[in-house]
This record gives structure tokens, C-alpha cells and sequence, in this order.
């Protein structure tokens, strides 16, 4: 069973897909932090870096977008092209080799149209591209190429050839379509229908690049909520249920013009408990953004972010299994591999994954155990790859990142750790006061000075590191009076002087 359970406030927007009641996916969209993937804009070029074959456009905001010669339509030379995530692509050698150099194409100043396919990440600016996307209901319409395309999700090779002719027939001239999974089993009409559409959208679009004269947004996509239902509420959903009555109203008038028959299945939650707390969702996402993540058999495994990759790594855990080691390590990883598919797509993690299974020695359980990554990858809608086991038991694969995952969209970084997730210990931090009284005693004439610190340090200090202090205070010859500070952290350290209670600094 698949729903969406839809949260809607003034200042944020969650949607969670649940599967057989388990939370899947989870997106969520801020006010003060709008996704602009989708987004069409008039772009000026700041820069153009020949050594990279890239160049940075002003689209309006603080920080430029950044667009690679690949994606700069007429880039690709005469050959066939590659079609991925609806732009063309250059994915051979030949193909490479054929591009024009993007300083023969852009200039310093130059206005180019371009869409967001990256929102910001950390330091690195939108993505862009030059291969403008407007996608509706049934199909996506692509002004700058000519290709065709249809959805890799729709399998059947007989269907595949029949939307094929369907979109050569449809086809406004001199423009490229590509068939969404929403299309599959549709009619000539609805494509129709869905051409002339986004043919008057892009005539709206051309006209508004025409008449702005600074670099601004041409078009703005839908808002999480219609996107949603646009792109993913399709007739394998069981269930869509939102907690506002305006956004169930755009939804059902959206859905009537575009797919009448499903907004039988909207449903609006008006009771006065969270929707989130009643059906279980919030204590979910408080999960996803834990280390460690229990099995059900007793085993667990660990997610840590690195600034260049994600680790998982599986544990046995209380898991001791009935039979022999290998067994048990087989049914651990097993188990583990469905997880991990899990996580990945909860979280949406993107970049390089790599995961460290329990070693095997059974080349067939290796191979089991990669096939079962695999079929629970594939409900995830990010293009993923998936390398062998490797012989320390590694499988590495890396997955399609296009926004902040749920982590760092829901917590920043501990400002006292610095995203190490250790702090120093109450040993380290004494034996660092230590040092640093001595340091002090050494520029300072002080003869009396209050020490404050953690309560764990305190008590340390007053007791297995008594001798220690004392003997500081005799070599000096100076008092030390003790102050133990309830809301200090553990690295916290403060040096006093007596009579004004001012801190002592260097």
C-alpha cells in the first residue's frame, strides 16, 4: 500500500510517501529556504573558465549558477546524443570530443536562458542548464532539442514503440518530447491535449526572456505540494491525504482538469491532533536522523556523512543466529541491504555511498546479496549505481544528489564538536586546565584567581587531581578557588580575578 501524507503550515511544507505503512520519502520545503530546481531564468555569464570547460552565470542571486559545456545546447556536435533526466548528454569519447570548447560559445556578459537542476549545496552554487525542461502532466517538453524520449520505468517494449509514434504525431515542430511514466496506457488526446499546453507555456516564457532586461526568473515551478501530485500521484497510489483545506482544493481542481478519476482518493484530515504524530510520521523522521539504526534480527547499522562520502557498516549486533557463522552473517547482511536501500532513499543521500558488509566467504551469497541491493533500490526514483563485493566485504555505489538530505535540511552542526560527534573527554579537559594555569601564572601577577569550570572538572580537580593543583598553586605560590558552573560545557574554562569577578585573558 503507497500514500501520501501531506503536512502543510505557513512557513513549511512536509511530504511523506508511506509504504505498507513505513515512511519511504520524505520531502520537506521551508519558506526561507525554497527549493528553485525546476526554475527557468534570464542568466548573464560572470565568467567563462576555459580550464574547466565551465562558466558561472548571475541568475539573480547572491552566489552565481554554475554551467558545464555539456550543458549548453549546440554544445553536443553533430552525433547522436545521450537523454538523462531529459537533458541530452554527451556520454562517449566521440561524443566528448565533439563539443565545442565553451569559450567559442559563451562571453563575458552574454544573456543565455537556463534552468536550476541543483539547488545550492553547501559552497557550490545552482546547477544550471542551458536544455530547458517543461514538464506536464503526461509528458515533458524540451524547446532546445529535438529528441524523443520515453520513461525507462515504462518496460513494456510494445507500449514504448506505440508512445513513440503518439509523440512523433503530437510533436510541435521543432521541439523535442519526452513521455512521463504518468503517460503509460494514455490516449493520443491526452498528449495532445498536454503539447498544446506547454507549448503556450514556452511561447510565455520566450516572450518574457524578450522584454526583461537584467538577469531574473522567466518561470517559476509549481510549489511542493502541486509538483507532488504533478510528477508523483499516480494510479498506484493508493491514498493521498493532506491536512489544508486550501491545498486540498488545488489539488482536486488540479487533478479534475489533468487526471479526472484520481482526486477520488484526496482525502482531507481535519481532526485536531498533528497528522504527522497520529500516523506515526514524526517519530520516523526523528529516527532518520540517527547513527545507528536497530534490524529487527539484533543487528544495526551505522551512517556516518564525510565531507566526501557516506559510510554504512553493518554489525551483527545481539544476532548470533542457529546455524553456522556464515549464516548468520548472510541473514545479517541480507537484512542490512534492505535497510540501507531504505535509508538511502529516506534520507536522500546522494553522492558516494559506501557500505561495509559483514565479510562472506560463499561466492553465492555475495551474489545474492548484491541482487537484493538492487531490487530494493529500485523503487527509488534517483538514478543509482551499484559496484561487485569487493574482497574486504565493501560494495560501493553512488547515487543521484540534486538537494540537501533530510540531515542537513533538519540539524546543522554541533557547535562544539564541529561535526566530529566526539568532545573531549572530562580527563583531557582537566589535564588541559591544568595546563593552562601554568601558562597564566606565568604572564599574570595575580595571587588569587577563581577557577570555573564544568561540574566534572570540578569535582576532578577537587579530588583524583587534587595533588596535581596543589602543586601548581605551591610552585607559583598562589590561591585557587574552585568554581563548579552547572551550564557550562565540558570544554568551557574561565579564569577570574577575585575582587571584580572579570575574566583573566592573555
Amino acid at each position: 500500500m503507497k500514500e501520501f501524507v501531506i503536512n502543510v503550515n505557513p512557513q513549511e511544507t512536509r511530504i511523506a510517501l508511506l509504504e505498507d505503512k513505513r515512511l519511504a520519502e520524505l520531502i520537506i520545503e521551508r519558506e526561507e529556504d525554497r527549493s528553485i530546481v525546476g526554475n527557468i531564468y534570464k542568466g548573464r555569464v560572470d565568467s567563462v573558465i576555459p580550464g574547466i570547460q565551465a562558466a558561472f552565470v548571475d541568475i539573480g542571486f547572491e552566489k552565481n549558477g554554475f554551467l558545464y559545456v555539456s550543458d549548453i545546447a549546440g554544445a553536443e556536435g553533430t552525433g547522436d546524443i545521450t537523454l538523462e533526466d531529459g537533458a541530452p548528454r554527451a556520454r562517449t569519447r566521440a561524443q566528448r570530443a565533439r563539443q565545442q570548447p565553451i569559450e567559442t560559445m559563451l562571453k563575458v556578459n552574454q544573456y543565455i536562458m537556463v534552468q536550476v537542476v541543483k539547488d545550492q549545496l553547501g559552497t557550490k552554487g545552482p546547477r544550471l542548464t542551458n536544455f530547458i525542461t517543461i514538464p506536464g502532466r503526461y509528458t515533458v517538453l524540451m524547446p532546445t532539442t529535438s529528441s524523443l524520449g520515453v520513461s525507462r520505468k515504462i518496460e513494456s517494449e510494445e507500449e514504448r514503440d506505440r508512445l513513440k509514434k503518439i509523440l512523433r504525431s503530437v510533436r510541435p515542430k521543432g521541439v523535442g518530447l519526452i513521455t512521463r511514466t504518468a503517460g503509460e496506457g494514455c490516449k493520443k488526446a491526452d498528449f495532445q491535449a498536454d503539447a498544446r499546453y506547454l507549448s503556450r507555456v514556452w511561447d510565455k516564457v520566450k516572450d518574457k526572456y524578450e522584454t526583461l532586461t537584467r538577469p531574473g526568473l522567466l518561470r517559476e515551478d509549481m510549489g511542493p505540494v502541486l509538483r507532488c501530485v504533478r510528477d508523483q500521484f499516480t494510479s498506484d497510489i493508493d491514498k493521498l491525504v493532506v491536512d489544508d483545506e486550501t491545498s486540498y482544493g488545488r489539488i482536486v481542481s488540479f487533478l479534475e482538469t489533468f487526471e479526472p478519476g484520481l482526486e477520488k482518493k484526496v482525502r482531507l484530515y481535519k481532526l485536531k491532533r498533528p497528522i504527522y504524530d497520529k500516523m506515526g510520521i514524526e517519530n520516523e523522521i526523528t529516527k532518520a536522523l540517527r547513527r545507528k539504526v536497530n534490524l529487527k534480527s539484533g543487528g544495526y547499522i551505522c551512517i556516518d556523512q564525510t565531507e566526501a562520502l557516506i559510510a554504512i557498516d553493518v554489525n551483527t549486533g545481539k544476532f548470533t543466529g542457529k546455524k553456522q557463522l556464515e549464516d548468520t552473517v548472510f541473514h545479517t547482511n541480507m537484512e542490512a541491504a534492505e535497510e540501507i536501500a531504505r535509508q538511502v532513499r529516506l534520507r536522500d543521500m546522494g553522492g558516494i555511498i559506501v557500505c561495509d558488509f559483514i565479510d562472506m566467504q560463499v561466492e553465492r551469497n555475495k551474489r545474492k546479496l548484491i541482487q537484493r541491493l538492487e531490487e530494493s533500490l529500485r523503487h527509488d526514483r534517483a538514478r543509482t549505481s551499484i559496484s561487485e563485493v569487493s574482497e574486504l566485504g565493501l560494495i560501493e555505489m553512488t547515487r543521484k544528489r540534486v538537494k540537501h538530505n533530510i540531515v542537513k535540511a533538519l540539524s546543522q552542526p554541533c557547535p562544539y564538536c564541529e561535526g566530529s560527534g566526539v568532545v573531549r573527554s572530562v580527563t583531557t579537559v582537566t589535564f588541559d586546565t591544568l595546563r593552562q594555569l601554568q601558562s597564566l601564572f606565568c604572564i599574570s601577577k595575580e595571587k588569587q584567581i577563581i577557577l570555573q569550570v564544568h561540574p566534572d572538572v570540578a569535582r576532578r580537580l577537587r579530588m583524583e587531581n587534587k595533588a596535581l593543583l596543589d602543586d601548581i598553586a605551591q610552585k607559583f605560590e598562589r590561591e585557587i578557588l574552585i568554581e563548579s558552573v552547572s551550564d557550562f560545557h565540558i570544554h568551557d574554562i574561565k579564569m577570574l580575578r577575585v575582587r571584580t569577578r572579570k575574566e583573566i585573558t592573555s
